[in-house]
């Protein structure tokens, strides 16, 4: 009997508690994994950041929704797989379907209100925000008496 485990209660919480944070990493990690956020290039060019999207397959121009609250410029996008025939099985099915969002912290500001996107015709999305220079410049600087 010596060799004889005893329940200890609060082992066992612990455990289901480190199992359960093991498995809420795992899903967040599925969930804001790259194959499910939208890629994007940024640049800054000629006074204007230019944000340009991955292309992508399926989607639906007005599912296309675009914020900014602050420096954070949020994306939200939907896609749809085209019709295949009742019969087909898919061998290989590598492309993602649905909804794809992406928020991204601005370095530099930006006047909002004058910003412009369009959909190439290779569905990518083109985003142009005007860089707002009034933030930066010279001190005028006033002689002390």
């Amino acid at each position: 009997m010596a060799n004889e485990q005893r329940f200890d209660p609060m082992k066992e919480i612990q455990n289901m508690g480190d199992q359960l944070t093991r498995e809420i990493e795992k899903r967040i990690r599925t969930l804001t994994s790259s194959q499910e956020a939208l890629r994007l290039d940024m640049y800054e060019a000629d006074g204007n950041l230019h944000i340009i999207s991955q292309p992508v397959d399926g989607l639906l121009k007005d599912s296309i929704e675009i914020s900014l609250e602050a420096n954070i410029l949020t994306i939200a996008v939907e896609s749809e797989a085209e019709a295949t025939p009742t019969s087909a099985r898919y061998l290989l099915q590598e492309r993602r379907f649905g909804p794809l969002t992406r928020s991204v912290e601005l370095s530099i500001p930006v006047k909002g209100q004058e910003a412009r996107a369009k959909v190439d015709g290779g569905n990518r999305l083109l985003i142009t925000l005007p860089v707002d220079d009034s933030i930066y410049g010279n001190i005028k600087v006033t002689p002390v008496d």
